[in-house]
């Protein structure tokens, strides 16, 4: 679709003088410049001059030394362990005939709706000591905060997403009847899952392992809530508590210095996998074709493979939810959650004006950052289509797996000057960061817009204007709600560069949210968490019947959307 059909068409229709169309692209390009590239070059500016080029000096420190090898070992131990969960869950939830399984497939996207943060803090409600499991039945999980409780908590976390690219796999890549064949041929399902269903999944199996490990590297909030107060550091947690430490030009350094290793470590990771994995991923049939259900089994198997799949569920995010709910509702630590023992004197005493304001430029912020990414990234879109706009695609969808806490230093030490502290620097972050989830979803939908409707209203008289508004935009309506949607949610509940970069004055909600939790209180903090949750639901479920109309209407398949997002990754 690159060159002919409708994004050829649009792009014709829209952009057809050469200096309107140079200029666009000169204008993404500075954008990308002065959000990523000219930051980052000022943190190897900044490093090189204050450790006058001795950087062993700064990264041989013990401190350091062990926040990387934790972060690393705790990236390749959350991707040897979700990358396999994710997967099985894909394959189970592949079966038409698996109970409840329209419920099941909601169900599992559960950890991704929850703020991280907030998942974090659920498990200490559930599983820590004086929590739910603690307060009922006297058990607890004494290794929760450390190492082994950050590794779980993160390991259902990604799960999820990787579930995503592998469902987005078998939508465009298996092969169902090549397992009826094997299976005709003798082969156990066993012996067919590993010789043909996993063999063709293997591009999509091995972009969710990269993806994993290197969002994991970049991770800060579920290590800060469950791995700080044990004293587990990774390179984020680090990087947060030397710009913590005010006026101290040594721990800045040392945030500096750890915030491009980030990068590149980042950048190693994603390099290679890209130049293998991605002329692999993008040789795919339409996503969502009929055959990609699998052979249906017995049903014990199906039955066994649900009870399963409700437990882990159970015990993952709906205990853990449902202690937060009853902390943020019981009046004390330590008694038991019954209803007797029910008050909202901890919603009464978080939601004073100081929250409320919090919350207000929370909801700004979102709705700015959604609202202008959505136009960024349909530029990039339609740009992208011509060869001299193609490298801007490639560059947006890289900001997506630089770590925010180097995009918070380097624009703090960009334009910390003139912004530090204000709410434009959180603004500008979150542009840098969330480019990509605007981009992709959209790239996609144009990518398959049919150009016969286009030509039509054309050659019957319509203008160019005329025809886009009356013939492009309902198809692309699925694609601009949800690539909005995706990005004020994101933005709503962003927590890393924003406990970064905010002032006096300029908290946001998740950042008030995690103050409360380093400050210890138990029950504001729940009251809190449940605030910003349900923050998260409400604008999701409202928007959700206006989503399903516009697909109805015409509009993109929503597998061939999530494959988008998947390839992004």
């Amino acid at each position: 679709m690159h060159r002919g059909g409708a994004p050829i068409l649009i792009r014709e229709l829209l952009i057809r003088p050469s200096l309107i169309r140079r200029s666009a692209t000169v204008a993404v390009l500075a954008l990308v410049v002065a959000l990523v590239a000219f930051p980052l070059l000022r943190l190897g500016a900044v490093l090189w001059q204050e450790s006058d080029g001795d950087l062993a000096r700064i990264l041989g420190t013990a401190r350091l030394g062990t926040a990387v090898r934790n972060t690393l070992l705790l990236a390749a131990a959350v991707t040897a362990a979700a990358v396999p969960l994710g997967v099985a869950i894909a394959l189970v939830l592949r079966r038409p005939d698996l109970p409840g399984r329209t419920f099941w497939r909601v169900a599992v996207l559960l950890p991704v709706v929850v703020p991280d943060f907030v998942l974090g803090y659920s498990w200490t409600q559930a599983y820590a000591r004086a929590g739910f499991t603690d307060t009922v039945a006297g058990l607890h999980w004494a290794g929760l905060l450390g190492p082994v409780g950050v590794w779980v908590v993160l390991v259902v976390n990604a799960a999820p997403l990787v579930y995503l690219i592998t469902a987005a796999g078998l939508a465009a890549r298996a092969e169902p009847d090549l397992e009826r064949a094997a299976r005709v041929s003798g082969a156990g399902s066993g012996t067919a899952l590993l010789t043909v269903t996993l063999q063709l999944l293997l591009p999509a199996v091995a972009a969710a392992a990269v993806l994993v490990f290197v969002l994991t590297l970049g991770s800060f909030a579920i290590p800060q809530v469950l791995g700080a107060p044990a004293g587990f550091s990774t390179v984020t947690t680090r990087i947060y508590a030397d710009l913590s430490v005010g006026g101290d030009p040594a721990s800045f350094l040392e945030a500096v210095a750890l915030a491009l290793l980030l990068v590149v470590l980042a950048a190693v990771c994603v390099a290679p996998a890209d130049a293998l994995l991605g002329p692999r991923l993008r040789t795919e049939r339409s996503a969502g074709a009929q055959g990609t259900s699998a052979v249906a089994g017995s049903r014990p198997v199906r039955r066994a493979q649900a009870l399963v799949l409700a437990g882990y569920l159970v015990l993952t995010v709906a205990l853990p939810l449902a202690a937060l709910a009853l902390a943020a509702v019981t009046r004390a630590l330590g008694i038991p959650p019954t209803p007797g023992n029910w008050t909202l004197d901890h919603f009464r005493e978080v939601l004073t004006p100081r929250t409320v304001e919090a919350l207000g430029r929370s909801l700004a912020l979102a709705l700015a950052a959604a609202s202008l990414l959505v136009l960024l990234g349909a530029l990039v879109a339609v740009l992208e289509r011509r060869r001299a706009g193609r490298a801007t695609g490639t560059l947006i969808t890289l900001t997506l797996v630089l770590p925010g806490s180097t995009l918070a230093v380097g624009l703090l030490i960009a334009y910390g000057r003139w912004l530090s502290g204000t709410l434009t620097l959180i603004l500008l972050a979150y542009l840098a960061k969330l480019w990509a989830f605007a981009h992709r979803p959209i790239a996609g939908a144009l990518d398959r817009l049919p150009p016969d409707e286009l030509r039509a209203a054309r050659v019957s008289g319509a203008g160019a204007l005329t025809a886009v508004r009356t013939v492009a935009l309902r198809p692309l309506a699925p694609a601009l709600l949800a690539a909005w949607l995706i990005c004020f949610l994101t933005a709503l509940y962003e927590v890393t560069m924003s406990s970064l970069l905010y002032g006096p004055g300029t908290e946001t909600l998740a950042v008030v949210v995690l103050n409360s939790q380093e400050l210890g209180r138990i029950g504001p903090t729940a009251a809190l968490s449940m605030v910003l949750s349900l923050l998260l639901a409400v604008p999701a479920l409202a928007l959700w019947p206006v989503f399903r109309t516009l697909r109805a209407g015409g509009g993109a398949p929503p597998a061939g959307f999530r494959t988008d997002m998947t390839r992004a990754g």
